[in-house]
C-alpha cells in the first residue's frame, strides 16, 4: 500500500511540475523581452503575474499536497492544458487553407508559366532587393513589370490573379500615359495591394470608384520606409492631389524597425536622396532572373514562412486560443522618432507640388476578436501614430471607430486577416468621406485666403 501511495505521489508531483514549468517558461520569456510583453499593467498581468502565480501554485502543490490530492491536481491541470493544445491544433488546421492560399501552394501544380515574370506569393520586393544585393536606393526594384500577370494567392475557387498596370503595380490600363496626373496615390502593404481579393473587390478598386484618377502602389511586405521610397520615386512623376499612406497596426511598427536596418532604404530619409527612375529595364531583367529561380524551386517556402511567423513559438504560446478568448495582446509599441522622420520627409515631398498627405490607420482583426474585449491594449499604438501624424502636420483617417460600429467587425476581415470584400468597401467609404471633407475644407480655406 505504501508503494502504491509513493507511486501516486511521484506521478502526481511530475504531473504538477509539467504545467508549472510551462507557465514558468511563459513568464520567463516575457521577462526576457520586457519591451514587448511587460509594458503596462495588462501585459504584465497576462504574461508575467498570472503565469508566474500558476507556476508557483503548481510547484507548491507538487511538494505540499498529500499524494492523492497531488495526483488529482496534476491530472486535472495536465488534462486542461492538453485540451487547450488540442484546441490550438484544431484552430491551426482551420487556418491552414488561408495560410496556404497566401503561399499560393496550388501554384506548385498549376501552370505558372504566365506568372514567372512577377513575384511568387509570399515573396516581397524587399526580399528581391536583398537577393539582388541592392546597395543604393536609386538601383532598388520597387515595382513589378508593367502589364505582367501576377499570381496573388489561391482560394478554394482557384487562383486570384491580376495584371499589373502602369509602373508595375496593381492598376488597370497598363498602357496609360506615365505622365498623366493622379487624383490619388495609394501607398501601403498587402491591404492596399488587395491580398486575395479579385479585381473590383479590393480597396484600391473601391476607392477608384470615388477617385477615378487613383494610382495604387500597394505591395505585400511594404512598411512605412518602403512606402516613403515609392513616394519619392513616383510622387514627383504623378503629382497626386492626395496621397494616402496606409498604416497597418498588425506589423507596420516592426516592419519599420527592420527596414531601418536596410541601408538602401534608409537613404529615403535624406534630403538629397536619389530615388531612382521608374522601372529600369536593366534592373527588371536582373530581377526576373531571380524571380524565375524562386518559381522553379521544388519546395514551397513553408519553412521560411513558418520561421517568419514564429509558428512554433506561437503554437506553444497557444496564440490562436488566446485570440479566441481575447487574451492575445499585441506586442507593446513605444514612440519611434524614425516614424516621425518618415512622415515629415513624406510631407516635404508632397509639398513640392502642393499635394496633401494623409495617414490611414488600419486596425488588426484581433482588436475585434475574443470573448474578453481588450481594446485598451491596442490603443497605445493607435495614439502613437496619431501623435506622429499631428507632429508632421498631417491628418489621420482612423478606420477603427467605423469598423467598431459595424454589426460584425470580424466579417470585415477574411480568414487570412486581410480585408474581406465588405471590409474593403467600408474602408473605402470611410477614407473617401474623410478625404473628401478634408479636401473641401482646404479648398474653402484657400479661397478665403485669396486676396
Amino acid at each position: 500500500m505504501a508503494q502504491i501511495s509513493a507511486g501516486q505521489g511521484g506521478a502526481g508531483r511530475l504531473l504538477c511540475l509539467i504545467p508549472a514549468v510551462y507557465f514558468l517558461a511563459i513568464a520567463a520569456y516575457a521577462l526576457l523581452h520586457p519591451e514587448h510583453f511587460t509594458a503596462g499593467l495588462p501585459r504584465f498581468l497576462r504574461y508575467v503575474a498570472v503565469p508566474g502565480a500558476l507556476a508557483l501554485v503548481l510547484a507548491a502543490a507538487a511538494f505540499r499536497l498529500p499524494s492523492a490530492a497531488r495526483l488529482m491536481t496534476g491530472l486535472a491541470t495536465v488534462s486542461v492544458l492538453a485540451a487547450l493544445f488540442l484546441f490550438e491544433a484544431w484552430l491551426t488546421l482551420l487556418h491552414l487553407p488561408a495560410q496556404a492560399g497566401m503561399l499560393g501552394l496550388d501554384s506548385r501544380t498549376a501552370d505558372t508559366a504566365p506568372y514567372q515574370r512577377s513575384l511568387p506569393p509570399a515573396y516581397t520586393f524587399k526580399a528581391l532587393n536583398e537577393k539582388l544585393g541592392t546597395a543604393r536606393l536609386e538601383m532598388a526594384v520597387l515595382e513589378g513589370r508593367p502589364g505582367a500577370p501576377v499570381y496573388l494567392c489561391s482560394r478554394a475557387a482557384g487562383p486570384v490573379t491580376y495584371r499589373s498596370g502602369r509602373f508595375g503595380f496593381r492598376n488597370p490600363d497598363p498602357g496609360s500615359a506615365p505622365g498623366q496626373p493622379a487624383g490619388m496615390l495609394l501607398l501601403g502593404d498587402s491591404f492596399a495591394e488587395g491580398m486575395c481579393l479579385p479585381d473590383g473587390e479590393d480597396l484600391a478598386s473601391r476607392l477608384r470608384q470615388r477617385f477615378p484618377g487613383l494610382v495604387n502602389s500597394g505591395t505585400r511586405g511594404a512598411g512605412p520606409l518602403y512606402e516613403l521610397a515609392v513616394l519619392g520615386r513616383y510622387g514627383p512623376l504623378l503629382k497626386p492631389r492626395l496621397t494616402v499612406m496606409a498604416f497597418f497596426s498588425g506589423n507596420d511598427w516592426t516592419n519599420l524597425e527592420r527596414e531601418a536596418a536596410l541601408p538602401w532604404l534608409a537613404e529615403a530619409l535624406q534630403e538629397d536622396a536619389r530615388f531612382g527612375p521608374a522601372g529600369s529595364p536593366e534592373r527588371q531583367a536582373e530581377a526576373e532572373a531571380v524571380i524565375r529561380g524562386w518559381w522553379q524551386q521544388s519546395r514551397p517556402p513553408l519553412l521560411e514562412y513558418a520561421s517568419r511567423r514564429k509558428f512554433l513559438r506561437n503554437f506553444l504560446a497557444l496564440q490562436k486560443t488566446a485570440a479566441v478568448l481575447g487574451l492575445h495582446y499585441p506586442q507593446a509599441a513605444q514612440p519611434m522618432p524614425l516614424y516621425d522622420a518618415v512622415l515629415q520627409r513624406a510631407a516635404g515631398i508632397t509639398a513640392q507640388w502642393d499635394g496633401e498627405l494623409v495617414v490611414v490607420f488600419i486596425p488588426e482583426v484581433n482588436r475585434f476578436h475574443g470573448l474578453f474585449r481588450s481594446e485598451s491594449v491596442h490603443d497605445p499604438l493607435r495614439r502613437i501614430v496619431a501623435q506622429s501624424a499631428a507632429r508632421a502636420g498631417l491628418r489621420m483617417i482612423d478606420l477603427t471607430e467605423g469598423f467598431e460600429a459595424s454589426p460584425d467587425p470580424r466579417a470585415l476581415y477574411a480568414p487570412d486577416a486581410h480585408f474581406s470584400a465588405a471590409g474593403a468597401e467600408l474602408a473605402a467609404q470611410i477614407i473617401a468621406r474623410a478625404a473628401g471633407a478634408g479636401t473641401e475644407t482646404a479648398a474653402r480655406q484657400g479661397k478665403g485666403n485669396r486676396p
